[in-house]
């Protein structure tokens, strides 16, 4: 007899729970707020996406009135202004040259002995070498035959006992004082004259890395490539230090390649190679490049005369890039920008002070001039308008709505220029001009005087920010759940009663799978099983979006599709050519799926 639960043959009664399907989005949010700048602070760094700054965790604005920033553009002249930069500091090219490699290395033997007596009775050298070597070290050597004939006397006294590695090492520098050298090879002491081992053959490098274990002493020409130096003036140096007669080292320049080529021994060549680095630096190395933006010049023209300048109070100043003096000044054209080299911070705190003093409005400010102010961050209509309608409340003659009407757009449009200039009276009494905006430039011209531009450039400096921006990161998953859980018995019995009455039952009437706690029960002609087995699937992430958006922008995202709706049918005029008639639809297309849309606001206090 095959049983299941509730008596049934061959019974096996799954229970199911659940079968609902949910699906959530889960959002974790994390906000970029990029900031303003004004007056120094350093822009966002370009090339780098919204999520890359992420981390990013605050809010840089405007500053507020009465802080230090607004101060210094209110007063501009009495506060000189560093232009965002992302230069940074020129580089050390010593710093990144002090790394260095590990020459070629020869196993040196051991030393029979740990302790010797430093003291050495007057011998003649091979002697010396002899006794030193073979008796007191008792460790291998071979001497050259140009050792072997050497008359020269030599005699080595130290006080007490000393480590046979320390003696050695005073060995060597007592022997090179005779010519001879101690070279560790092939598991033994050779010793051998200066001039053997300037005949050997030489090892060649190419590197600007000096050799941290220089112990095979074959002769080495070394190729450096100079990188801040020209190689003339390299080997002049090197000529200085070591002498054009020196036989121990051999000084060559490639000015084409510009390449210095050392030969000799390693020690001699590390010496030069030591100088090269020192020398071999870029002019203004480890200096913060300054920048500053003139406001009433062209940067040509204020480099010549800030030279000028700095030049008649006895500074070494130059605008050559062939020349090396103590400031350097790089205009540039393009930018209207001017860059200052100099190691000084003496001579960078004078120029600084004579720009301050040039840069500023000629005397007679109420003669009319034209300004361009570049816009860096926002819409440069955008800016116009805004500022206009500061100045037409501060006059008194309306708001927002009659500063548009006063803001020409496009500066090459010929009807828009002659209408030009405007005048009217703002900012207490002040007289301004009219904001024309070059929107192919994203620039604003001002015509006006310049003591009136002076005090307006300041209100554009601290509208002229970028609005902070939210990135949220949202995480859309896939909850799922379903529970299962199936039971049931399932056995076999055989021979049921006497011998007259016998029944058989198909085994296996679960069709019991893999899954879940199956028990089985093996005993005389019983054979039962048990199963149960449940079931549970959880979360599955579908995707992961960024949404951004500025302050007061919106941004959305749809995760599904456009669905067709028919939204309304008649039937046409015409019939087919069956007498049918024709059907019209429209059909309209509706998102589904998970839809998600931001409208963030950022208050002062980065509330959003």
């Amino acid at each position: 007899m095959n049983m299941g639960k509730n008596n049934k043959t061959n019974a096996n009664v799954p229970h199911k729970r659940g079968g609902v399907r949910l699906g959530c989005a889960l959002m974790g949010m994390s906000l970029v707020l990029s900031g303003c700048e004004h007056l120094g602070q350093i822009d966002q760094e370009p090339g780098k996406t919204l999520k890359e700054q992420s981390m990013v965790s605050q809010v840089d604005r405007a500053p507020k009135p009465g802080s230090k920033s607004v101060d210094g553009a209110i007063d501009a002249r009495n506060n000189f202004v560093q232009t965002p930069s992302q230069i940074g500091k020129v580089p050390t090219l010593t710093a990144m040259d002090n790394d260095g490699f590990d020459g070629p290395t020869s196993q040196k033997p051991k030393l029979g002995i740990k302790k010797v007596d430093a003291f050495v009775a007057p011998l003649v050298l091979p002697e010396f070498i002899d006794v030193v070597f073979g008796q007191m070290l008792k460790t291998p050597y071979v001497t050259g035959p140009e050792i072997a004939s050497r008359k020269d006397v030599v005699q080595l006294r130290s006080s007490g006992e000393m480590d046979a590695k320390n003696f050695l090492d005073l060995v060597s520098s007592a022997l090179e004082d005779y010519g001879v050298r101690i070279v560790a090879e092939n598991g033994s002491y050779r010793i051998l004259e200066d001039k053997a081992l300037r005949s050997r053959i030489p090892q060649f490098i190419k590197s600007r890395a000096r050799l941290r274990t220089p112990s095979d002493l074959r002769p080495v020409i070394q190729f450096v490539e100079m990188q801040a130096v020209s190689a003339n003036s390299m080997s002049a140096f090197l000529y200085q230090a070591f002498g054009r007669q020196n036989d121990k080292i051999k000084i060559t320049a490639n000015v084409q390649e510009n390449y210095i080529t050392l030969a000799g021994l390693p020690a001699d060549v590390d010496a030069a190679l030591a100088v090269i680095l020192e020398m071999d630096e870029l002019r203004y190395a480890g200096t913060q490049v300054q920048r500053y933006t003139p406001r009433y010049w062209k940067a040509e023209e204020l480099g010549r005369e800030l030279k000028k300048a700095l030049s008649v109070e006895g500074w070494q100043v130059t605008d050559n890039p062939l020349e090396t003096r103590t400031i350097f000044i790089m205009p540039v054209k393009y930018s209207n920008d001017i860059f200052i080299f100099t190691h000084s911070g003496d001579a960078l705190k004078r120029a600084n002070t004579w720009v301050k003093e040039l840069d500023r409005p000629i005397n007679g400010g109420d003669s009319q001039q034209i300004y361009i102010y570049q816009v860096r961050n926002v819409d440069a209509t955008l800016l116009a308008e805004t500022a206009n309608a500061v100045i037409d409340a501060r006059d008194g003659n309306g708001g927002a709505g009659g500063a548009r009407s006063r803001v020409e757009r496009p500066l090459r449009d010929t009807q828009g220029s002659s209408g030009g200039i405007k005048e009217n009276r703002a900012l207490g009494g002040l007289r301004s001009g009219m904001f024309t905006v070059d929107p192919l430039g994203n620039r604003i011209v001002f015509s006006g005087s310049a003591n009136d531009y002076e005090k307006l450039v300041s209100l554009l400096e601290q509208l002229d920010t970028p609005a902070p921006e939210v990135l949220i990161e949202v995480q859309i998953a896939e909850v799922t759940l379903t529970d299962n859980t199936s039971y049931g018995t399932e056995f076999f019995v055989d021979d049921l009663g006497n011998n007259s009455a016998q029944l058989t039952a198909r085994s296996n009437g679960l069709g019991l799978g893999g899954s879940g706690l199956t028990v089985g029960v093996l005993s005389g002609n019983v054979d039962a099983t048990l199963n149960a087995f449940a079931t549970n699937r959880r979360v599955k992430l579908l995707s992961t979006p960024f949404l951004t958006a500025r302050s007061g922008g919106s941004s959305e995202i749809q995760v599904g599709t456009d669905v067709p709706i028919i939204t309304s049918q008649r039937a046409a005029n015409n019939q087919s050519g069956t007498g049918a008639t024709d059907i019209l639809q429209n059909v309209a297309y509706r998102k589904t799926g998970v839809l998600l849309t931001i409208e963030p606001i950022i208050f002062s206090d980065n509330r959003i």
